[in-house]
């Protein structure tokens, strides 16, 4: 199990019985805030807290996922994923190529960490590369 005792995780209110397998975020002190990402055995939540007053933790469901992707960008690197009823899009905050590249490298992870889960149908217990 992954604990999930610090900002931006400490927002995330977990269903009944899930269990979080997996998480990443950039807590970089400039940019004042992270995005993150939690992988539970049952669903995959995103925090993009960009523009704080609509910041909320996006649960999507894994029987609902068709598909999920890495787009790399110089500016804005994003993770998209495709579902039933439509797409949600976490984009990576602009900042000096140290800090993009990590937050890349957790993109990356988060595709190989939920295709694998939605794969084999097991939980994920590889730790992520969070701070």
């Amino acid at each position: 199990m992954v604990a999930l005792d610090s900002y931006p995780f400490t927002k995330l209110r977990l269903a009944v019985g899930e269990v979080p397998r997996w998480k990443a975020h950039n807590p970089t002190f400039h940019r004042g805030t992270s995005y993150g990402i939690v992988l539970s055995d049952h669903a995959v939540y995103l925090y993009a807290p960009f523009w704080l007053s609509f910041a909320r933790w996006r649960r999507i469901p894994l029987d609902e996922i068709q598909s999920i992707e890495f787009k790399d960008s110089r500016l804005c690197p994003r993770l998209i994923v495709e579902m039933r009823h439509g797409r949600e899009v976490l984009r990576t905050p602009l900042d000096d190529r140290e800090e993009m590249d990590y937050d890349r490298e957790n993109l990356r992870n988060a595709v190989v960490n939920v295709t694998a889960q939605l794969a084999a149908g097991l939980p994920v217990t590889r730790e992520g590369t969070s701070r």
